[in-house]
């Protein structure tokens, strides 16, 4: 159990923390761009974004599932992209917020008076201001995106049993019917751990959050 858990941990943790890179980098350009410029191209990138975060992710999950087939490497590709569709909007938001904020302080004004262009302002100037939330947030958001990922693995919504593959939410499913043969600790350490891990990221975050 603890050789599959290992395992399944560090599938787990590989995942969820490239979705939350990706997300990172692409949410923060956007949110920077939007914050920055402001005006139509704020209001058009904004109505966009709430456009695709209406979309529910079980659609995006279903319909990339009914195209790319059953095998478990599918199933773990229509994950990320169901992670990513709408994953980065929320850092997006908080780039945005922070650029808002800061754009119009002196420091910014006396650079742009001295010549500096628009991606030097954004990037050396606003961007390392506002960093503080912008990592907390990312930091918050592994935990997230591992939680998600076992819920779905548990409720079978994705098969990544079939192969190579495992995650902790796979363990805790096949746990689940070791209960009734009185093997309740096979679906223990599983839900063990993944309390451990979401209450570890959660205080973590908030230490470095103050």
């Amino acid at each position: 159990i603890l050789a599959c858990l290992s395992y399944g941990a560090r599938f787990s943790f590989i995942f969820a923390t490239v979705v939350a890179v990706t997300n990172f980098i692409v949410g923060v350009i956007w949110g920077s761009i939007a914050g920055y410029f402001g005006g139509k191209i704020d209001l058009a990138m904004e109505r966009f974004t709430e456009i695709l975060g209406a979309v529910p992710s079980m659609i995006i999950i279903s319909l990339l599932k009914y195209h790319m087939g059953p095998s478990p490497h599918a199933h773990m590709l229509v994950l990320f992209i169901a992670f990513f569709a709408t994953g980065w909007i929320g850092m997006a938001g908080r780039t945005r917020m922070q650029f808002y904020r800061f754009k119009n302080q002196e420091y910014v004004l006396a650079a742009r008076t001295l010549g500096a262009r628009d991606a030097r302002i954004m990037f050396k100037h606003i961007f390392p201001n506002g960093l503080g939330t912008i990592v907390t947030s990312f930091a918050l958001a592994i935990p997230s995106m591992i939680y998600s990922e076992t819920s779905l693995s548990y409720l079978e919504i994705i098969n990544l049993e079939a192969g190579s593959i495992t995650s902790v939410g796979t363990l805790i499913a096949q746990g689940k019917d070791a209960i009734v043969n009185h093997a309740s600790y096979v679906a223990l350490f599983p839900c063990l751990f993944l309390t451990l891990m979401m209450l570890s990221f959660n205080l973590f975050g908030n230490g470095l959050r103050d």
